[in-house]
């Protein structure tokens, strides 16, 4: 019943409590029931809280750790602000594509190592880590190094044959897994290498070999180093240089390069040599047997030739456009070609010109050649 029609109803009719003159709905205070018998100090929290001016939201924080704003109530109007995940830039995807793909080049390169090979003779070893083979009988050394360096030496063991991987290195600075093939032939004799250049830069060899091996090496542009070696050999490279130090060569040895130099200190031939070289120069200073045949040959280069007065040999020298000078070795003579440019010298040198000795011929077209006793 309103208002109006309890005033007509009872005279003596008057409100309990005044009524509010505010007709605006929007005004009005919202009534909030309260819960029956509950206590006074538990009211205040049925309140609603005021509205947060819409200018500002509170900081909940971080997942897990979300909560109220301090100073504001449990169910206010707050609204929290959806989390959102910062990206990545593109950069840590490129380093990481880099450091997957060097990892599954090693891993997938390392299936083919010793101990997943099929074949008992073969191995195709990783950089750093030493092959080691036991030959029975003579050992004969077969190498082949596009662009690295060999270097042989005499091991302490006279049936063991080590072979060292140095260099070679990745992207990253750190050793590189170079594959090196290696195999053994049936008989256990004959050991044979070959170093393929992955792109990454050359593999350099020390080996080590037993006496008395028979050495067969060649590269193309890398050095070839013997040091306190003997045996037969053959040495061949196109642009690197030979050297050898300490060493015997026996039998029928060779030692060639194009464009290099040749290099042989306190070396013993004993049987035939040939040493050659297209431009470089030729350095013997060493001893030749007492019979055999010795050829050392250049075209453009010079000849240095240190031998001992004896055993005495019969020298075949000749150059087309340089000089030569028989130092030290008294009774030798230079003639001039028939040509009339060059010089040749055709005598014995050192020793007496009875007997059969070694002959030592040097052909050079546009170099010296120059004798020297030691």
């Amino acid at each position: 019943m309103s208002n109006q029609e309890m005033q007509f109803a009872d005279p003596d009719w008057k409100p309990s409590q005044q009524l509010n003159t505010n007709n605006n709905p929007q005004e009005q205070e919202a009534y909030t029931p309260q819960p029956v018998n509950s206590d006074y100090r538990d009211q205040n929290k049925w309140r609603t809280a005021p509205p947060s001016p819409l200018q500002q939201e509170g900081y909940t924080g971080l997942r897990p750790y979300e909560g109220p704003v301090p100073g504001q109530m449990q169910g206010g109007n707050f609204r929290q602000r959806p989390y959102r995940r910062r990206g990545r830039g593109p950069w840590i995807w490129i380093i990481l594509a880099f450091i997957i793909i060097s990892l599954m080049s090693g891993g997938w390169r390392s299936f083919n190592g010793p101990a997943f090979d099929r074949n008992p003779v073969e191995q195709k070893q990783m950089m750093g880590k030493p092959i080691d083979y036991t030959v029975t009988g003579q050992a004969t050394m077969v190498i082949f190094d596009p662009d690295g360096n060999v270097t042989v030496t005499e091991g302490q063991s006279n049936t063991d044959v080590v072979i060292h991987p140095v260099n070679g290195k990745n992207f990253f600075g750190n050793p590189t897994n170079f594959p090196l093939t290696s195999n053994q032939s049936p008989d256990g004799k004959t050991i044979t290498v070959n170093a393929q250049d992955s792109g990454q830069g050359p593999v350099d060899l020390n080996v080590e070999v037993p006496q008395n091996t028979i050495l067969q090496l060649k590269t193309d542009s890398g050095d070839i180093n013997i040091n306190g070696v003997e045996g037969q050999m053959t040495l061949t490279t196109n642009s690197g240089s030979i050297n050898t130090s300490n060493d015997v060569m026996s039998g029928t040895s060779k030692i060639s390069t194009s464009s290099g130099d040749i290099s042989a200190k306190s070396t013993t031939f004993s049987g035939q040599a040939t040493i050659s070289t297209d431009s470089g120069n030729i350095g013997f200073d060493g001893t030749i047997g007492t019979t055999g045949t010795y050829q050392f040959q250049t075209n453009s280069g010079n000849v240095d030739l240190t031998v001992p007065s004896t055993p005495g040999f019969h020298l075949d020298a000749s150059t087309n456009s340089g000089s030569m000078n028989p130092n030290g070795f008294p009774g030798v003579s230079v003639q001039s070609n028939i040509s009339g440019s060059g010089q040749k010298i055709n005598s014995v040198v050192g020793g007496s010109s009875q007997g059969q000795g070694a002959t030592v011929t040097i052909t050079t077209d546009s170099g010296d050649i120059n004798l020297h006793q030691r």
